[in-house]
């Protein structure tokens, strides 16, 4: 009788353990999918902004006084090689950190080479765009190449590669710089040469503000 009490006592005693241990972690489950749930709705956009869109946060506005689109022409002794391709409204995508990314707006793409009696100079190119962006305001924000497995990943959207102005994304070095605008039409351009021309693609968003 006495070994049934003593069983009975740890049986028991165990089950109490296990209940509480049990309810502790169903009370930190439950917390944690408050603290998911309460989330504020500034804290939820941000993660969505921050995972398909370019950050400009960090970057100054630039109230400088900009020509028409698309704001940037060519070089002295630097020509488009073909027509440029303009379009009100299109989809480029533009390489950042986290992977290629899609923006909308007006868009400008084009090969460019050197007049006839010049040599080309893809360090003049280069150097050419960088003093022009800044001198407008902008700012450097990727520099890289893109990996195969990332354009296939995109390739069913980006239907436009092969066009004017297409760039070499895998083997040659691409440049993005953005000019942040208070009215939101903020600027993006992308470039990359190679031994005998170059690709520059702007891309403006459309105003947020009236």
């Amino acid at each position: 009788m006495k070994s049934k009490t003593v069983l009975m006592s740890l049986f028991l005693t165990g089950l109490f353990f296990s209940c509480n241990k049990s309810g502790k972690a169903d009370s930190l489950h439950e917390k944690s999918i408050i603290q998911a749930d309460t989330a504020s709705p500034a804290q939820q956009t941000a993660k969505i902004v921050l995972s398909d869109s370019i950050d400009l946060s960090k970057l100054p506005f630039s109230e400088k006084e900009l020509t028409a689109f698309p704001i940037f022409n060519p070089p002295a002794d630097i020509i488009p090689l073909n027509k440029p391709l303009t379009r009100d409204f299109d989809r480029l995508f533009f390489p950042t950190q986290k992977g290629m990314i899609p923006l909308e707006g007006k868009v400008y793409k084009a090969f460019l080479t050197n007049v006839t009696g010049k040599e080309w100079s893809l360090p003049y190119f280069e150097k050419s765009y960088k003093d022009l962006i800044l001198a407008a305001g902008g700012a450097l924000i990727f520099q890289g190449k893109v990996s195969q497995k990332e354009l296939d990943r995109i390739k069913d959207e980006a239907t436009y590669f092969g066009e004017e102005g297409s760039i070499d994304y895998t083997n040659t070095l691409v440049k993005v710089y953005a000019i942040r605008r208070k009215e939101g039409d903020h600027i993006f351009v992308q470039l990359s040469g190679y031994s005998s021309g170059g690709s520059i693609q702007i891309l403006q968003l459309p105003k947020t503000k009236k």
